[in-house]
């Protein structure tokens, strides 16, 4: 127990000593929350400009003033995206929050007679086109109101610009066939003013802010991730020491399933460590910056902390299976190329639950989700998954952890027998019947 102890310690604060361990714990995350911060900070001080020459053919000139009141004056505020709230001079849409609101439009009609003057009316706004990005073309064709489409150019069809002139003006043609079929126009947007729908459990408590699904999906990827980051942390680390030969050293002191052991529960307290310090950035984010999330519209997600610890105890199980696995390609191949093919089946292992996730989001409480969850090799995500979704009976909890420690028992057996032989072995990979006669070896 001692070696075991001195190799934790070696392998903990060798790694937690490292850059990349500073990078990812501390840096990382920071970069994360720029990337969800920085673009609506620059939205919020930026302004650009679209200048859209309209050609309109439909001869309407109320729907063109309609949709350039519109896009002029940067009141998107959808019908069919309504809040209900009749404050509306204090509060602003949910797109303006978002910095959508900054794009400054400049709409001018060109009317067209006939479709055949189209082309030559059309030739010098395209090369406007061309040499300024903020120009677009607009055409309105003489049937929009039936379904006709319309046509937009510029130099980069792709931008936000696009989203928000065809929203802006399917909420035009959608007010205007309601006020031909015979609505008051005054009372459209009443008409139209979604329901709001309040997610209750069956104790009736309210579920706010982000889905429980969302914050599943978050976990099973945090889990998945880790759990192969880790993994393949744990086979290089075995590689590294085979070709310094360090490993030779190292096991005249120590048995060889203490060095495997060490190893394992050494570089897990360092995914611990990792897990603990983001686990307190978000406690610090949520408490010191949760006004400036709400103010940006973006709700809050509420964990409990049950499932905190069942994410903990799911990460510490399949990190410890996969773990294992890891050493053992490692103590296998003596270089990262024959580990590259060797890993292949382990990966999968640690990939296959992810491409599963979607079918057991679907339908958490179905049969094949409930036999999926319980396999030992899928359970740290997907199990994790239906916990996070529908806090699944707690007797189906602690068969899949019953299940993932037997595993893990009989893999650190069965690695250990292997480990002890091939952390010696160099030069060519062994086969499988090589491998069995070690596991066979006393």
């Amino acid at each position: 127990m001692r070696n075991i102890l001195i190799i934790i310690k070696r392998e903990y604060l060798t790694r937690v000593r490292s850059k990349a361990f500073v990078i990812g714990t501390f840096l990382s995350p920071l970069f994360i929350l720029a990337l969800a911060i920085l673009p609506t900070f620059l939205a919020d001080r930026s302004k650009g400009s679209r200048s859209i020459t309209v050609f309109d053919l439909s001869g309407d000139e109320q729907f063109f003033s309609e949709i350039k009141n519109r896009l002029e004056s940067q009141n998107r505020k959808s019908l069919f995206s309504t809040t209900g709230n009749k404050n509306d001079g204090q509060d602003a849409s949910l797109d303006e929050k978002r910095g959508l609101g900054n794009l400054q439009f400049t709409l001018t009609r060109v009317v067209v007679q006939e479709a055949s003057q189209l082309a030559d009316l059309m030739s010098e706004p395209i090369k406007r086109i061309e040499q300024k990005s903020n120009e677009a073309v607009l055409v309105i064709p003489k049937e929009a109101l039936s379904g006709q489409p319309l046509e937009y150019y510029a130099k980069n069809p792709s931008d936000l610009a696009v989203a928000i002139v065809e929203s802006t003006i399917n909420d035009v043609i959608k007010e205007r066939r309601l006020a031909q079929a015979g609505f008051n126009k005054a009372n459209l947007e009443e008409y139209l003013k979604p329901v709001q729908m309040q997610r209750r459990n069956p104790r009736g408590e309210e579920e706010k802010g982000i889905p429980r699904f969302a914050v599943g999906m978050v976990m099973l990827f945090f889990i998945y991730i880790t759990t192969l980051f880790y993994g393949i942390f744990v086979m290089r680390g075995v590689i590294e020491e085979k070709q310094s030969r360090i490993v030779e050293v190292l096991i005249s002191s120590v048995k060889p399933f203490e060095l495997m052991m060490g190893k394992l529960i050494g570089i897990g307290l360092v995914g611990l460590t990792q897990y603990a310090i983001w686990i307190l950035c978000l406690a610090l984010v949520l408490v010191f910056g949760a006004s400036v999330f709400v103010n940006q519209g973006i709700p809050l997600p509420q964990i409990p902390i049950s499932l905190i610890i069942y994410f903990v105890l799911f990460f510490i199980l399949g990190y410890f299976l996969y773990a294992s696995l890891y050493a053992l390609v490692g103590a296998i191949v003596s270089n990262e190329e024959d580990a590259q093919q060797v890993q292949m089946p382990v990966t999968l292992l640690v990939v296959v639950p992810v491409i599963l996730f979607p079918l057991v989001m679907t339908n958490p409480d179905s049969t094949l989700s409930t036999i999926l969850s319980m396999i030992p090799f899928f359970a740290p995500t997907l199990m994790m998954m239906r916990v996070a979704m529908i806090n699944p009976p707690i007797y189906q909890v602690a068969l899949a952890m019953v299940g993932m420690l037997i595993t893990i028992l009989a893999s650190v057996w069965m690695v250990g027998r292997i480990y002890r032989i091939g952390i010696l072995m160099y030069g060519k990979r062994p086969s499988l019947i090589e491998l069995g006669r070690w596991i066979r070896y006393s």
